[in-house]
């Protein structure tokens, strides 16, 4: 893994902890512009490259788009917390499976 991915990798991870402790749906933060891997390996939606290519998660999956992981739950429980008046306690739950799977891609003696 390279130094760049690494350290996207790690802050992917932080931001996936701070989303199990988000005490409003405002606090949680999904998406393309707030992930820091795919700030690194997502680019800009106009530039025509590949999208995730090298991307620790695709490379992981073999899938692009965080597909193959627990993002897409995350992102759904963060939704149904927005509509709701729910206390957020799945999409907190959802959050934590997803650092614990970026945790996965950590290299031995790693940590974020």
């Amino acid at each position: 893994m390279t130094p760049e991915a690494l350290e996207a990798l790690k802050a992917s991870i932080l931001k996936w902890d701070k989303n199990a402790a988000a005490e409003t749906p405002e606090d949680y933060k999904t998406g393309v512009r707030e992930c820091p891997l795919c700030k690194v390996f997502y680019g800009d939606i106009f530039d025509g490259k590949n999208r995730c290519l090298g991307c620790p998660v695709a490379e992981k999956t073999g899938l692009i788009h965080c597909t193959g992981t627990p993002y897409g739950d995350a992102e759904d429980a963060h939704e149904e917390w927005e509509i709701s008046d729910g206390l957020g306690g799945p999409a907190r739950a959802a959050a934590r499976e997803e650092a614990a799977f970026l945790r996965s891609l950590l290299p031995d003696g790693e940590t974020a």
